[in-house]
């Protein structure tokens, strides 16, 4: 048996930081379960919304809104294991607010971080750009051009912000993403109206 006792200190100080990291496990063994809840239930909403299925997409929404408020509770020292699943959760609940009342959540209606609130916004772009392919699919203009009008408020009013990789995770390309898919929503409404001047001006022919 060796003598380990003038090593006693250094055992107990290990014994300490092994109950203390075996507790940040399974902190994080949660937040990886409830981010993956998030993650699929917002992806989930999108899909109801899309489907015109309001009242499910509310309903689900307030199952997301607890899981978001079980997560902060716990991720203090995961900050950057969360952010996809709060940028989630700004994507899904700002796109059933502009479908509800046209209007885009604030960030302090969302209690989100600045980081996951700007990823999240512009991830609604096209969501935004698929309703408005739906839009035209039925003829209603005139809400295609207020989804295209929130598509426009989100990238002009984020374009100026040009940040490092490292401060701004996966923020330009979202930028490039966004710009591309507005240029593309507004040739599709153009082409969309040019298509019925065309139509009726020859009916009336």
């Amino acid at each position: 048996m060796k003598n380990t006792e003038k090593f006693d200190e250094l055992y107990r100080d290990v014994e300490h930081i092994t109950l203390y990291l075996e507790k940040k496990q399974e902190t994080l063994d949660k937040i990886i379960q409830i981010t993956r809840n998030i993650i699929r239930d917002s992806g989930h909403t999108i899909t109801l919304i899309h489907n015109d299925e309001i009242f499910k997409a509310e309903e689900l929404i307030k199952k997301i809104n607890e899981e978001v408020n079980a997560l902060k509770n716990i991720d203090n020292e995961f900050k950057y294991n969360t952010i996809q699943a709060y940028q989630e959760y700004v994507e899904a609940l700002s796109f059933l607010s502009i479908i509800k009342t046209n209007k885009l959540p604030m960030m302090k209606d969302l209690n989100v971080s600045d980081e996951a609130y700007l990823l999240g916004i512009m991830d609604v772009v096209g969501e935004l750009k698929r309703k408005i392919i739906e839009l035209l699919r039925t003829e209603k203009v005139g809400e295609a051009k207020e989804m295209l009008s929130i598509m426009e408020a989100i990238y002009d009013s984020t374009r100026k912000l040009k940040f490092a990789e490292s401060v701004l995770q996966g923020f330009r390309k979202k930028q490039d993403v966004a710009r591309i898919q507005i240029e593309s929503a507004s040739s599709q409404l153009l082409f969309f109206e040019n298509t019925k001047f065309i139509d009726v001006d020859n009916t009336e022919h």
